[in-house]
């Protein structure tokens, strides 16, 4: 039996509610785990590397794929877990350029590195294209875009097997975007994704939003940024908020800072909308809407029309 698929059919890019959105050309969706849904045994020949993709970024935290979505507001997205002692699991994406794979234990060199440009215009706008250019195994350059493909595939299956959006002993998660090129060698700001566009709100439930009016709250006794409802929403959030938990005093409060203002998307609207004018017509560069969309517009309420 082919692996079995869950329909994200309410993903949406913040600020854009009504416009539809693909991964290569393709609607979203995430592979179905549930109830051992998903074994080794499973055939997997209908699994494609952008369903792998949404589902590990998505099981991890929705708005990390929304992010991953988002090419107008964010340059460059890294999600990675590392694994101390043993290696580093990333997956990024530079403009319209999308890059997965293992690193060695220090994080510093690629073992595998696969790369796929998402198309931007004509017929074939939004399909993932494989890039021999920016492709290796190990030492050596990948020049067959079917082997890039194949691997892709069994890359992501394995993320998937292994659930590697949980958290475990020696391994922590984390988030980096950027609004442009800021350093070539460095992959960008570090971020707890709940507040890309939500600024941090510790009034409601990390995990499912329900406000303490309504139900008490108990915040994250170490450093008091999140608050959730029962023991359950924080043990579902932890490889979200471990890493923000571990940073020192310092980093944490300069990523509080710099999302106060209706999440970090809000830090700098000149970079993540477009002109005041809405007449302007500017069109979204985004390949990712089923149907080509006009980019946000400044005089746009953002905090209430985000979502």
């Amino acid at each position: 039996m082919g692996t079995k698929f869950i329909p994200l059919n309410d993903v949406r890019v913040p600020g854009f509610p009504d416009a539809a959105v693909q991964l290569d050309r393709a609607p979203i969706k995430m592979v179905n785990d549930m109830d051992g849904g998903f074994t080794e045994r499973t055939d997997t020949s209908n699994l494609t590397t952008a369903v792998g993709i949404s589902t590990v970024l998505f099981r991890w935290c929705p708005d990390a794929l929304n992010a991953f979505l988002d090419i107008d507001a964010w340059f460059s997205f890294t999600w990675t877990l590392t694994i101390q002692d043993e290696m580093k699991i990333e997956i990024g994406r530079v403009e319209n350029q999308i890059t997965m794979g293992t690193l060695d234990a220090a994080g510093e060199k690629w073992t595998l590195m696969l790369t796929f440009n998402i198309t931007a215009e004509g017929p074939q706008r939004g399909a993932w294209v494989p890039n021999p250019a920016e492709s290796m195994l190990g030492e050596n350059d990948l020049t067959d875009p079917a082997q890039i493909d194949k691997l892709a595939r069994e890359f992501v299956r394995d993320l998937i097997l292994k659930q590697r959006w949980f958290t475990g002993k020696k391994m922590q998660h984390q988030l980096y975007v950027e609004y442009a090129l800021m350093d070539p060698f460095s992959d960008g700001i570090p971020m707890n994704p709940h507040w890309l566009y939500d600024a941090p709100n510790i009034g409601h439930c990390t995990t499912c939003d329900v406000y303490e009016d309504v139900k008490p709250l108990q915040r994250c006794g170490r450093c008091g940024t999140a608050a959730y409802c029962c023991p359950m929403h924080q043990k579902m959030d932890w490889p979200v908020h471990k890493s923000t938990c571990n940073m020192n005093l310092e980093d944490r409060g300069q990523m509080l800072k710099i999302s106060q203002n209706n999440g970090l998307f809000g830090w700098d609207l000149s970079k993540t909308v477009g002109d005041e004018d809405g007449d302007a017509g500017e069109m979204s560069k985004n390949p990712n809407f089923v149907t080509p969309q006009l980019k946000r517009q400044r005089q746009i309420n953002m905090q209430t029309n985000l979502r």
